[in-house]
C-alpha cells in the first residue's frame, strides 16, 4: 500500500527541477507554521518533520555523513535551529531537500568532538 502525503499547495509549485520534488523553503517554513499552529499534528507537521529535520545516519559510517548531531542530542533538538537558519536563507525558492543539508552540515559538523 503506498501512502501519498498532499502538500498544501499544487504539486506543479513544488517542482524545482526535473525529476525533483518536495516543497521549496519558503513552503517548508510555511508548512512548519501551519503544524505549529495545528498542535504539531497533521500533515504540515509532519512534511516539517520529514524536510526540516532528515536524519542523515542510519547505516552510514561518520566519514560518509553529511553532519553529526552532538552525542546524547536527538535530530529533533536541531528543528529550531534549522528553521531559524532557513528563514535567513536568501534561497527561498530552491527545494529544502537541497538547502537543509548543507544548513544542517554548517550548524553540526562532523568534525566536532565527542561525537561517536
Amino acid at each position: 500500500m503506498l501512502l501519498l502525503l498532499p502538500l498544501s499547495l499544487p504539486a506543479q509549485q513544488a517542482v524545482a527541477g526535473p525529476g525533483a520534488s518536495g516543497p521549496t523553503v519558503a513552503q517548508l517554513l510555511a508548512a512548519c507554521a501551519r503544524g505549529r499552529a495545528a498542535g504539531d499534528l497533521g500533515v504540515d507537521a509532519a512534511i516539517c518533520d520529514w524536510y526540516a529535520v532528515p536524519c542523515d545516519c542510519a547505516g552510514k559510517r561518520r566519514a560518509e555523513r553529511r553532519w553529526c548531531m552532538p552525542a546524547g542530542e536527538p535530530i529533533d533538538a536541531a528543528r529550531p535551529e534549522v528553521l531559524a537558519a532557513l528563514r535567513k536563507e536568501p534561497r527561498q525558492s530552491r527545494l529544502a531537500i537541497s538547502v537543509v543539508p548543507e544548513v544542517m552540515a554548517r550548524l553540526y559538523p562532523c568534525g566536532a568532538p565527542a561525537e561517536p
